[in-house]
C-alpha cells in the first residue's frame, strides 16, 4: 500500500510547477564551491603489542582509530577505512603488515 503525501507537500510540488510553467525567469540557486580535499593516507603503527590504524595528518578529533590485536585484522580495518572513505593505504606499512600477518601464521 502506497504511503500518503501530506497536504503541504502537494501544496508545494503544485507551487514548483506552476512556477515552472509560468515562463517566470528564476534565479538559479547558488552553487556552494567546497575547496578540494585531499585524499587521506591510512597508516598503522606498532605500540603495546597492538597495531593502531589511523589517518595520518588529521587531527586526533577527528581521527578515526583502532587498536587491532593481530597484522591480519589491522589489514581488514584498513580496507574497510578505505571503502567507508575512499583513503588510500600506505603501501610500505601495508607490506609490512602482510610480512607480519604471515609471520604470524
Amino acid at each position: 500500500m502506497a504511503k500518503k503525501t501530506k497536504k503541504s507537500a502537494e501544496k508545494q510540488v503544485a507551487l514548483i510547477a506552476s512556477a515552472l510553467c509560468s515562463g517566470k525567469e528564476t534565479a538559479a540557486p547558488a552553487v556552494e564551491t567546497v575547496p578540494a580535499i585531499t585524499p587521506k593516507l591510512i597508516v598503522a603503527q606498532r605500540k603495546f603489542n597492538r597495531w593502531y590504524v589511523y589517518f595520518k595528518g588529521v587531527a586526533p578529533k577527528d581521527n578515526v582509530g583502532c587498536g587491532c590485536k593481530t597484522a591480519k585484522s589491522a589489514m581488514r580495518y584498513m580496507h574497510l577505512l578505505k571503502a567507508r572513505y575512499g583513503a588510500t593505504i600506505s603501501q610500505n606499512i601495508y607490506e609490512r603488515l602482510q610480512f607480519e600477518a604471515q609471520r604470524e601464521g
